[in-house]
């Protein structure tokens, strides 16, 4: 996928604008306690998270930026007292939404296996923003518009559910009427709806998420397009779907 230019600045944390050494930004290696020390400061809410994922060793480098960034992108537009985080992986996206957005009060994280060390996450992230603890829902389950978990008009938001898994993302949203968030990845060809015009002009990532906007818009939501930044992660646009 080409990533996108727009948007493409580090919001969370915008002292990495400042970087002259960005290799280490979409690293896969563990947050370690030397990163943060040398590129992070202060006693704000969000580097004591960072500190405690740092010096636990938790998530690797390039999760925790993508998933930061991510929330900034989509907090504002989405956020509601019922989130729903799906194909979470260890759920980090819906952690964010438990601690930083005080009108959320049920985070449901989903997906088909729990891994084993969400829970460890959830711990981690407790001893920092203790509140959580009484928002976090773990399911593990099939992951279907017809689930019986699913509540009217909950917002739903995924990271990189692969391939069609995002576009059940928006049919789960659609049938709940409630606002959405996609960061897309893995984009099956065979799958693709778009016509084959906007697919060999514009390259299969861009048309299939031109499908998935006509989707949105027809089912009556006004959609936005943002990116996070390409440094993190080339798989970067944002989907935003809110109903009107």
């Amino acid at each position: 996928m080409t990533s996108i230019a727009e948007d493409s600045t580090f919001k969370f944390f915008p002292d990495l604008n400042n970087l002259v050494d960005t290799g280490w930004l979409n690293s896969g290696a563990r947050f370690r306690p030397s990163y943060f020390e040398e590129y992070f400061s202060g006693d704000s809410l969000q580097n004591k998270l960072l500190k405690k994922l740092a010096y636990t060793h938790m998530l690797p480098i390039k999760e925790i930026l993508e998933s930061f960034e991510y929330f900034e992108r989509i907090r504002k537009n989405v956020k509601a007292e019922v989130m729903c985080d799906l194909c979470c992986g260890h759920g980090f996206i819906g952690i964010l939404f438990a601690i930083f957005e005080r009108k959320v009060s049920k985070v449901f994280l989903v997906d088909k296996v729990e891994p084993a060390s969400r829970q460890k996450l959830i711990q981690a992230c407790i001893e920092v923003a203790p509140w959580i603890e009484s928002k976090i829902h773990n399911i593990e389950d099939e992951i279907s518009p017809e689930s019986s978990w699913l509540e009217k008009n909950m917002s739903v938001v995924s990271t990189h559910a692969c391939g069609i898994l995002t576009d059940l993302t928006l049919d789960i949203a659609m049938a709940v009427n409630g606002k959405v968030a996609v960061m897309p990845c893995c984009y099956p060809e065979k799958k693709c709806k778009a016509p084959n015009a906007l697919q060999s002009k514009l390259g299969i990532e861009t048309a299939f998420d031109i499908d998935r906007t006509y989707r949105l818009e027809q089912a009556g939501y006004h959609v936005y397009w943002k990116s996070v930044p390409a440094l993190i992660t080339p798989m970067n646009r944002v989907i935003i779907g809110i109903k009107s």
